[in-house]
């Protein structure tokens, strides 16, 4: 309570408040820019917090993650075009609500549904903290390090029918984690004779090029001029919409509970969230062959799961340093540049800070919500913004931003690096997010792994021995067979 009444206190502040809605407006609009998103919109910050003080800048990464799901709604439901991936599931029903002429009522139930998700998803975190610190205690190295497994082996399994992409993905992001010296071996690995990579990859750069460059070659590639050169009207409804919210407030709860457990995985991601909600709100509905024909039902089933799994997915981001989602990844090289370094000291040592996340994740949707609900009219004009003219302002923010940082040239070049990388995966059908999510937690898994040797005297056996991380490496490897185990089940019998 101490650290929650600080921080509440420290709001008042105009710098925090300056930060936090600059945040939520960054947030709002690349969540509105289809191909753009909160992960892009959080690497082209990234620069902007170097050297900020701590709460500033976690204001300014909190607004950006609260504010960017909700007007995504906004394109799926009047273009048929989700504004992220999260609210892919939402164009099912929201579409053809707005071809009813009920595009105003559709958005004001994802705004409402968006909100209430939010709340249900930080409820379960604040009432998680006290358990979660108790709960770091038990982690010691062993234990840590098979988390990092763990994590590891969710995120490159996530992506059905690409496991083994995946694991390449993953793995080439622990190639990358290994870049530069170890502070435990004392050795330098992969600097090709450089200085420039001491220090190991660029944070900075590294997201930068593979999130918002990379996204802007794929863009490019699509051949794609604008979103929409409709016209776009919205109606009324925004009183009807919150009445559908509350009318359906138990597809509300149930959604809001699988988005946040959707959250807490590593790596699944909101678009997981966003399907898997949907499909159990009609598989439970009382009317389910309603869905998919404008039924609001749908959109609080959608909209309310992709907000609720931000709530899940800063458990095990802030409680153990490993990033529930690539916009948690993110989060985590905001607090590195901050001087915060990723792990279980986060809960115990800068309480004051996860606060600022809690409050800073709400206040955004809140802001969110009430934009989407009074101006959604005129922001979906932004949608039919000539991408000719907004792509290229992207790529120059990009590369002035990773100059500007240390004034060398060799990151501007390492964006561009990964930008190539980052479009050719994805050409390829490589899964992102494995090779985030291993690169962030590469550098806590090696030195779990070389603390534990040192302290069983360069045994294995103590990764086995103790109960936690015996448990940990079984679920790592059923998730790792599980997908065989899946193809082979589903495998159709052959016939003579």
């Amino acid at each position: 309570m101490d650290a929650f009444l600080s921080v509440l206190t420290a709001l008042g502040q105009l710098d925090s408040l300056g930060m936090l809605l600059l945040g939520s407006s960054i947030g709002f609009m690349f969540g509105m820019l289809p191909g753009l998103g909160g992960t892009a919109a959080l690497a082209l910050s990234l620069p902007l917090v170097y050297g900020m003080d701590p709460d500033a800048a976690m204001y300014l990464l909190s607004g950006i993650i609260g504010a960017v799901a909700c007007p995504g709604a906004i394109t799926a439901i009047i273009l048929n075009t989700p504004g992220t991936a999260v609210n892919a599931a939402t164009c099912l029903d929201g579409y053809p609500m707005a071809q009813k002429g009920e595009a105003g009522r559709a958005i004001s139930i994802a705004a409402f549904a968006s909100l209430a998700g939010a709340l249900f998803g930080i409820f379960i975190l604040v009432i998680l903290i006290p358990v979660v610190r108790t709960v770091i205690m038990s982690f010691t190295p062993p234990e840590l390090f098979m988390l990092c497994a763990v994590g590891l082996v969710t995120a490159t399994v996530a992506i059905k029918g690409n496991t083994i992409k995946g694991l390449i993905s993953g793995c080439l992001g622990l190639l990358m984690a290994s870049v530069g010296y170890s502070h435990v071996t004392a050795l330098v690995r992969f600097n090709f004779g450089t200085d420039f990579l001491w220090d190991g990859v660029p944070l900075i750069p590294f997201f930068i090029g593979l999130f918002a460059l990379g996204e802007m070659l794929w863009i490019i590639s699509t051949g794609k001029e604008t979103v929409s050169r409709e016209p776009i009207v919205i109606k009324g409804g925004r009183v009807q919409g919150l009445k559908d919210v509350v009318k359906y407030r138990r597809c509300l709860l149930t959604s809001s509970l699988i988005g946040t457990g959707i959250g807490i995985i590593p790596g699944v991601g909101g678009s997981v969230a966003n399907f898997v909600s949907y499909l159990f709100g009609q598989q439970f509905s009382k009317t389910p062959e309603k869905f998919g024909t404008g039924h609001p039902e749908g959109i609080v089933a959608s909209e309310a799961a992709n907000d609720a799994k931000d709530g899940g997915s800063l458990i095990p981001t802030l409680a153990f340093g490993l990033p529930g989602s690539a916009e948690m990844a993110v989060l985590l090289g905001g607090l590195v540049l901050v001087g915060i370094n990723p792990g279980p000291t986060i809960m115990l040592e800068h309480l004051n800070l996860v606060w600022v996340i809690i409050i800073g994740v709400i206040l955004a949707n809140v802001f969110a919500s009430t934009m989407a609900i009074l101006l959604a009219n005129h922001l979906a004009k932004v949608t039919r913004v000539n991408l000719s003219y907004l792509i290229p302002i992207v790529i120059l923010l990009c590369f002035i931003g990773s100059f500007a940082l240390r004034n060398s040239m060799l990151d501007a070049f390492t964006v561009m690096i990964f930008g190539l990388l980052g479009y050719m995966m994805r050409r390829g059908g490589f899964p992102i997010i494995p090779m985030v999510i291993g690169f962030v937690i590469g550098g806590i898994a090696e030195n779990a792994f070389l603390q534990s040797l040192m302290i069983s005297d360069g045994s294995y056996a103590i990764f086995f021995t103790r109960p936690i991380s015996l448990v940990l490496f079984i679920l790592a490897m059923f998730l790792l067979v599980l997908p065989f185990l899946d193809s082979r089940i589903e495998r159709p019998p052959q016939t003579n």
